[in-house]
């Protein structure tokens, strides 16, 4: 509900997990694109990110759109709900973070769906789609509407939970009915999505490009160049990532060259 959506940013609130969860969702994210583009950027300790534009689909309230903007990146957050786009408008104009920023960054939200973005052609060195497939009725063609997004030589991140039996007594049973973490029917465990079926979709691109006519003579290769388990320690609460073991949550990285 919208009361849920103002306490976003609440380190108590409906989204704790996913506030916690943040770190190491861009730790990842930040070391998987130093591999990437370590030949063709030069390192910055303070702003990683300092010259990518990242689009982050789903942005909800703004979590991970700030982060990578404060690490550098051109980062518009995108959403298909005014209430949610309000809420990250707000905290991060409350931050000093919107617009032009301090000259490092930018951050800019806009209201909207990827299929809009991709019908303007419109195109990114990163795009993120983090914790949102899962909620998407029609996910292989919205993950091809992602890849389309990024341009030749990026990357698209993609985490999500795992269909597992783990995962609905962790995800299902425990956070939204025993421990409350979240709402009620926040997931529905059918839409968990496998790593072998991420990259059955990821596989999809080419048929998407040609039945899209998008591309140039080259064909897109894409490749689903790592995946790694993210774990929440409960005496520490905080999460890690752990590359063997990716039973509930994931991330994945998939380059476009």
């Amino acid at each position: 509900g919208l009361n849920d959506l103002f306490r976003w940013w609440d380190p108590n609130g409906p989204q704790s997990m996913l506030h916690l969860m943040n770190p190491a969702r861009i730790r990842y994210i930040q070391d998987r694109l130093a591999l990437q583009f370590s030949a063709t950027r030069s390192a910055c300790s303070s702003l990683p990110l300092k010259g990518l534009r990242i689009l982050d689909v789903g942005c909800g309230g703004g979590f991970a759109s700030e982060s990578m903007a404060r690490l550098g990146a051109d980062v518009l957050g995108l959403d298909a709900s005014e209430d949610a786009i309000g809420v990250a408008k707000r905290h991060a104009t409350e931050s000093g973070l919107m617009g032009e920023g301090s000259g490092e960054y930018r951050l800019e939200y806009e209201c909207g769906v990827a299929e809009y973005l991709a019908e303007q052609k419109m195109q990114f060195d990163v795009v993120t789609a983090l914790d949102i497939i899962e909620h998407v009725p029609d996910q292989t063609p919205f993950l091809c509407t992602c890849m389309s997004l990024v341009k030749p030589g990026g990357a698209m991140f993609v985490s999500t939970l795992n269909r597992t039996p783990l995962s609905y007594s962790l995800a299902i049973v425990a956070a939204e009915y025993v421990l409350r973490f979240v709402p009620k029917e926040t997931h529905d465990w059918n839409k968990f999505v496998t790593p072998d079926e991420l990259q059955a979709m990821v596989s999809h691109y080419e048929d998407y490009e040609v039945l899209n006519s998008l591309g140039s003579e080259e064909e897109t290769v894409i490749t689903l160049e790592d995946i790694s388990g993210m774990k929440y320690n409960p005496l520490k609460q905080r999460w890690g990532l752990d590359p063997n073991d990716l039973k509930v949550n994931y991330i994945a990285h998939v380059s476009l060259r």
